[in-house]
Order: C-alpha cells, then sequence, then structure tokens
C-alpha cells in the first residue's frame, strides 16, 4: 500500500474507510437495480386493455388452457390456437390493472369458472366472493396494440393478484401452467403474447 502525505491527502485509514463506503454503497445500488429488473411492474412499458375481450395466452407454440369446463379442472399447455380465445377478461377490482380470466366455453347465463390461485396451483374454480386476488390477473407488458382483433400485446408476464408471482408455462402439451417467482429472462416460460378476438 502506498502511503499519501497526511498533511495534504487522506490518511491511510480514510482511504480504506472511504474506498469501503463506496464498494457497499455500489452494491447496494447494484442489488436494487437487480431486484427492480426482477420485478415485471418494475419494467412495464403497458398494460393492455382486455375487459370483455376473448383471450388466448400463448407463450411461443403453446397456450394457457385447459383439459375440461369443470370445477378443480387443472390449467394446462396446449397448442397455440389464437383465433379460439379460451378466456374472458373480466375487470376485477382487486388487482390493479386486472383481471378475472373466465373460462369461455361456458354458457353466457352460467355463473363461470375463472382461473384461480389454489394453494399454488392453477385451477378452474366458481368465482371467490368477496374477491381476495386468488382469481386476479396483472398482465405487464412490454408491447401493446390498440386492436380489436389479433395480437393486442407481447413480451407480457401474468402476475398473481394474490402472490406476486408470474405464471410460467409448461414445456409440452399436457403440462400444468405453474406459478413461480418472476424472472427477468426477457423470454421464456413466463413471457407470453396476448391475442383477442
Amino acid at each position: 500500500m502506498q502511503y499519501i502525505r497526511q498533511s495534504q491527502e487522506l490518511k491511510p485509514t480514510t482511504q480504506s474507510s472511504i474506498q469501503m463506503s463506496s464498494v457497499v454503497t455500489l452494491s447496494l445500488i447494484l442489488a436494487h437495480a437487480v431486484a427492480a429488473m426482477a420485478n415485471p411492474v418494475a419494467r412495464a412499458a403497458c398494460n393492455p386493455s382486455l375487459a370483455g375481450s376473448g383471450v388466448s395466452i400463448a407463450s411461443g407454440s403453446l397456450e394457457l388452457g385447459y383439459s375440461s369446463s369443470v370445477a378443480g379442472a387443472v390449467i394446462i399447455s396446449q397448442p397455440l390456437s389464437a383465433t379460439s380465445p379460451e378466456f374472458i377478461a373480466e375487470a376485477t377490482t382487486v388487482s390493479n390493472g386486472g383481471f378475472l380470466l373466465k373460462d369461455s366455453n361456458q354458457d353466457n347465463h352460467a355463473a363461470g369458472l375463472f382461473c384461480t390461485n389454489v394453494n399454488g396451483s392453477l385451477e378452474l374454480e366458481t368465482a371467490v366472493s368477496p374477491e381476495d386476488g386468488t382469481q386476479g390477473w396483472g398482465f405487464v407488458c412490454s408491447t401493446c396494440n390498440a386492436v380489436t382483433t389479433g395480437l393486442i400485446a407481447s413480451g407480457c408476464n401474468v402476475v398473481s393478484g394474490f402472490s406476486g408471482k408470474c405464471l410460467q408455462i409448461g414445456s409440452a402439451v399436457g403440462d400444468a401452467v405453474a406459478i413461480a417467482t418472476c424472472s427477468d429472462l426477457g423470454a421464456g416460460p413466463q413471457y407470453f403474447d396476448v391475442y383477442v378476438g
């Protein structure tokens, strides 16, 4: 270590303290930046307007779906059919900017089944009253379009109003869709394109 003249410069112990303080400050700044990037809301560009629309939520060649329109049916990964929406987005009061995702195969007069966070798993269930966030889903996207049919948003995280975690599509047809800690990869199983039709 080179000693600096004490009369005009900082003492070695003071210099070490400043260097250590700078390292700690830089570490805190980097930790905060990483946390902000991992939070989909922190990097959000837009929230699509989906209320009342039939929606398909796709990642690559797969989309969210279900094997049957019955209470308790698991939300699964199925082949993409962007022209045939699986859900109808209904506005919710619990999740800021969020939606309820109603099974589109239910009769219009039926009470409906909704995509629901049931102990960390996704299932179709009847409406929860009062709303508690388990059926609320926020869409945080990198791009939104003002369209009534077709691709309305891309690069979207679908975030649970209950847990703040993201939906994650399975890797194969029939795999259960998971709820996982949101990651900041920019692409992959937590990023979706949303189609309306």
